[in-house]
């Protein structure tokens, strides 16, 4: 294994954090096992010359594998499942009488290898057949990392997956494609548009939302860094919108103007 000098290290964790907002003071181990195959792939014996190539990076080649490599990407369907009963219990409907006509906007940020974004659309079509209504909902999922957004968009997950599935919803929207994977059904996919994004950075092009999944992302950050994403969430929510984030990541009163309405959610107060 290459072993990072101090400075290497130093140099490692300043850049993570400046460009992207992670925490990585005490990944040191964690860094050279996950990056022995990215030095090997750029042809570089030691973290000093790759560091070189890094700066000169103007094609964004390295430091995409590098956030491939040190990105924690771990996630499963219907995680935290109480998140997903409020959505199709009440906030659906909620919105639905608010928006009338309009559709409705829904970001999933750190959207990983994608079963949460995946679970939403099933949520949704769950609520749409309960209640004999359309949501018209369009889900924006979006991740640093490219890799992880391909095998998003493919939506092929290890058969081991489908057991966090309610069998009903196995039976709907689950397809068995080997005798080890499942695809989930095509259909699902129609409302989601995968998109690359650095959570340090503002959202183009989208507008705002009016419910927002940043769950179990922010545990990974700086205090600094955690602060912009907090600002950047609210200020991309619709008056009226909920914020849901993980259950580990309760936000202190002066971290946020959002009102808290349940365990890990968050309402961005109406206008006058």
């Amino acid at each position: 294994m290459i072993r990072l000098t101090d400075q290497e290290f130093l140099d490692v964790v300043e850049y993570f954090r400046k460009n992207y907002g992670i925490n990585l003071k005490n990944k040191k181990i964690l860094i050279e096992c996950r990056m022995a195959k990215e030095l090997e792939r750029c042809k570089v014996s030691n973290f000093g010359d790759y560091l070189k190539l890094l700066k000169k990076d103007s094609g964004g080649d390295i430091a995409g594998g590098m956030v491939n490599r040190l990105t924690t990407n771990y996630t499963y369907f219907l995680r935290e499942p109480a998140h997903f009963t409020l959505l199709e219990e009440q906030i659906f409907s909620e919105l639905l009488e608010k928006k009338r006509y309009g559709p409705l906007y829904i970001w999933c940020a750190g959207c990983a290898t994608g079963e949460e974004c995946y679970t939403l659309a099933m949520c949704m079509d769950e609520y749409q057949e309960k209640n004999g209504c359309t949501l018209n909902a369009r889900i924006i999922a979006t991740d640093i990392s490219e890799e992880v957004l391909e095998k998003a968009e493919k939506g092929v997950y290890p058969k081991r997956e489908i057991e966090d599935i309610p069998p009903s919803w196995q039976e709907k929207y689950c397809r068995e494609i080997k005798k080890n994977s499942f695809c989930v059904a095509e259909e699902l996919k129609y409302n989601i548009r995968f998109m690359k994004h650095n959570l340090m950075e503002p959202l183009k092009e989208t507008g705002r939302f009016d419910v927002i999944f940043c769950r179990n992302v922010m545990i990974y950050f700086d205090k600094f860094s955690r602060q912009r994403l907090v600002s950047m969430l609210e200020e991309n929510l619709n008056p009226g919108g909920y914020l849901f984030i993980g259950h580990a990541e309760l936000l202190a009163r002066d971290e946020t103007n959002l009102e808290q309405v349940h365990q890990a959610v968050y309402r961005k107060r109406e206008t006058i």
